[in-house]
């Protein structure tokens, strides 16, 4: 019996210490587990091409980079050719990643397509598309847009996302097919699709781009490298077509530089369509909700003198983010306008205020960022009068001190002579 006991005693302690060393994955990762980190890709292409029986166009070569770059198949749709990007289907995939995605997964959509004639004309782009895609739950919203006068839709996108264009909203977008490879004079190898979103595809994978040494190339990085081979292309391309340079010349006013692709990143980190990082280091991508807004630096009281007739008020201004500015002098609006983030550097607001000595001021900057941050400073400027009214202390002082003491000594002299 007492062997049986001790046994059963050893038994209990092994299955009780086995049990306590398994983790328990409810408490240390449930909320992991219940909401798994998700990246949803949608990719739109007018152009795609048959070339031997395979079908090519940009939008696939991006959909190939994604798969290396860690991304799930089942997770990347893909519309190709006119008939499958009417504006139905494009709400239909919106309010689909309306539904499905949180605040903790990534949304990248890709738009190949004619600027004018089709985003503009036909799709109506700028009426709609930009405020459904803000809807979508994530800050981690990505959208790169390849189309001629892709500027103009770009610049559109001032919620918490990152968007980029092909070409300014006066240029326009160049495309190689498969006609073109049989007098193929790029030193770029042959490709099909848009240049841009050629190098674009390219660069996502290629770690040399990647500044920072983290080993992730982020979008940032991504449009630092790409761009020299970007411009090397559309120059060579007007080399060998000067009918296009003119063209372009003609439209953009130059081709020095071309293009010059916009960029609205209104996110305070470096995202990256690199899923295997975004999913691991999924912490490295969250807004944090407590960010502090813009900074306003001024002095509390400005003093001026009587001889002053107009003073220069500065306000220090600093915000990692676009931001308006609105400058009220005793509650009246004076002066507004825009300013384009600082970053850790500050920005000097000047306003010049017309005074008089008979009055104070109350004059206040009001900023708001495209993040949904604000700050309000305010500084009271008035006369100064503190050295004449110190000087007439001191005057009245001396007389008064002078009456008394001529006074006291009358007194005595009287006293003497009764």
């Amino acid at each position: 019996m007492r062997k049986k006991f001790i046994h059963f005693a050893i038994f209990t302690i092994i299955t009780l210490t086995f049990i306590l060393s398994v983790p328990n994955y409810h408490d240390v990762a449930g909320e992991e587990v219940n909401n798994p980190v998700e990246v949803y890709a949608v990719l739109f292409d007018q152009f795609p091409q048959e070339i031997n029986g395979t079908i090519m166009c940009s939008a696939i070569e991006m959909h190939d980079t994604l798969l290396s770059l860690g991304w799930s198949a089942g997770n990347i749709s893909i519309f190709l050719g006119e008939e499958n990007m009417t504006k139905n289907i494009f709400l239909e995939q919106l309010n689909y990643l309306e539904e499905k995605v949180d605040e903790n997964d990534l949304v990248f959509i890709y738009l190949s397509a004619h600027g004018h004639t089709y985003c503009r004309d036909v799709l109506d782009f700028n009426s709609w598309f930009q405020l459904l895609f803000n809807r979508i739950g994530t800050d981690n919203k990505i959208f790169l847009m390849e189309t001629c006068y892709s500027g103009e839709f770009v610049e559109l996108f001032f919620h918490r996302s990152f968007a980029m264009s092909s070409v300014a909203k006066n240029e326009f977008a160049l495309l190689y097919t498969s006609e073109d490879n049989d007098t193929w004079m790029l030193s770029e190898p042959e490709f099909i699709g848009g240049i841009s979103s050629h190098f674009w595809a390219k660069t996502m994978a290629d770690i040399n781009a990647d500044s920072s040494g983290n080993g992730v190339v982020s979008l940032e990085e991504m449009y630092e490298y790409s761009l020299p081979d970007i411009r090397q292309c559309y120059n060579e391309t007007f080399e060998i077509y000067p009918e296009l340079a003119d063209y372009a010349s003609s439209v953009a006013g130059s081709t020095e530089n071309y293009p010059h692709p916009k960029v609205m990143n209104n996110l305070p980190y470096e995202v990256t369509l690199n899923a295997t990082d975004f999913i691991l280091n999924n912490q490295d991508y969250l807004w944090e909700e407590d960010l502090e807004g813009p900074t306003i630096d001024i002095q509390d009281i400005i003093l001026f003198t009587e001889s002053d007739e107009v003073i220069e008020i500065i306000f220090v201004v600093s915000d990692r983010s676009d931001f308006d500015y609105y400058c009220y002098v005793n509650s009246v609006l004076e002066k507004w306008g825009s300013h384009e983030a600082t970053g850790e550097n500050s920005w000097s607001f000047k306003y010049k205020l017309t005074v008089n000595p008979d009055s104070e001021y109350n004059v206040s900057l009001s900023v708001f960022d495209v993040w949904g941050n604000s700050n309000l400073k305010s500084t009271l400027v008035k006369c100064d009068s503190e050295t004449e009214i110190v000087s007439f202390d001191y005057r009245f002082s001396v007389i008064a001190f002078l009456v008394v003491s001529i006074t006291i000594l009358l007194q005595i002299a009287k006293k003497r002579k009764d």
